[in-house]
């Protein structure tokens, strides 16, 4: 008889601590859940959240035959910290937890609609309810920076006023009655949303990068209520080409961890199943650039600069204790 084949070995880093810890242990049930359903085996390094710890685990696998899958760390800067030595080396980094515009290059495969496109569908609400100025509060970073940047252009477009503050410019800018979109960190975005409700702030719309994560609703309760804020993934019915739909997979993970997935966990997931259906066909770089495919996620497509044009961020809103979609059918995104 035969010997067996070897399993398909898949290697990342993620933040199991740290600050980025709540998006990072999200991402990593995501991960298992794919590598189980899939008999890969899997190689998980926690980073401690810290670009050094990334580097040093990335550096070991590229010098290793026996990695056959790169996924990528959790947050645009850990990514940006990996992602020369691993393409260098002529590996694909498969990219699922970093969406900086940034980001974009050869043999980086990034899964996520671009963090520019963040508040697309919340502009186009403060838009809906008739807001004519728009304040978006920008954290420090280049992701904060996209974000912040495409939300202003999308506004302007519309003829809407638009300022670009820093958090600290809460104090002097007046934001009764218009539309707040914050964008910083997790703990950045909390913050600012805890100081408006301290200081009696009434913003007619409020929006934040942080209220796509469900621990935005655990930690501020009450708080969070009425806030809006972007998600890269809602489950869907649809079947796509590669792997399980997001309803099959949402079902799947509430059955081994008891809870719902978050985004992180089925942008962790989707690049695990894209990543071995390219493996398994043997892709090169190039074939990888043209491929037009689709995930538990959505849509997959790349740009000639590799920038991801498929997929796009729904929009949810904090009612009553959970996310709920808005807006999806006619943004045509999936969900």
């Amino acid at each position: 008889m035969g010997s067996r084949a070897s399993p398909v070995t898949a290697a990342l880093t993620l933040s199991l601590t740290g600050s980025y810890e709540r998006q990072g242990t999200d991402a990593a049930e995501g991960v298992r859940l794919w590598a189980a359903d899939a008999g890969v085996r899997l190689v998980l390094v926690d980073d401690r959240s810290s670009k050094a710890a990334a580097v040093e685990a990335y550096a070991e696998w590229v010098g290793d035959d026996g990695m056959d899958v790169l996924l990528g760390p959790y947050s645009s800067g850990l990514v940006r910290a990996v992602a020369p030595l691993v393409c260098q080396t002529g590996h694909l980094l498969w990219n699922h937890g970093g969406s900086a515009d940034d980001l974009a290059r050869p043999r980086v495969v990034s899964l996520l609609a671009p963090a520019s496109s963040y508040f697309e569908g919340i502009v186009d609400e403060a838009v809906a309810r008739d807001l004519a100025r728009l304040v978006v509060v920008q954290g420090a970073g280049p992701f904060a920076r996209a974000v912040a940047g495409g939300a202003a252009a999308r506004a302007s477009n519309y003829g809407l006023e638009v300022r670009v503050i820093a958090a600290a410019g809460l104090d002097t800018e007046d934001i009764d009655g218009t539309a707040v979109l914050v964008a910083g960190q997790f703990e950045d975005d909390l913050a600012f949303v805890r100081r408006l409700h301290d200081r009696g702030h009434s913003p007619q719309l409020l929006a934040a990068v942080a209220a796509g994560i469900s621990a935005f609703g655990r930690e501020l309760g009450e708080l969070a209520e009425g806030v809006l804020g972007p998600v890269q993934w809602w489950p869907s019915e649809d079947t796509p080409e590669v792997g399980p739909s997001g309803a099959e997979f949402a079902a799947r993970f509430q059955q081994r961890t008891g809870r719902e997935p978050s985004y992180p966990a089925a942008q962790a997931a989707a690049a695990g199943y894209l990543a071995l259906a390219a493996h398994c066909r043997g892709m090169t770089a190039d074939e990888m650039s043209r491929w037009r495919t689709s995930t538990l996620l959505g849509q997959f497509a790349l740009d000639a600069t590799w920038r991801q044009v498929g997929h796009r961020v729904a929009t949810i809103c904090w009612e009553g204790c959970r996310m709920v979609p808005i807006g999806l059918q006619q943004r045509g995104t999936a969900g």
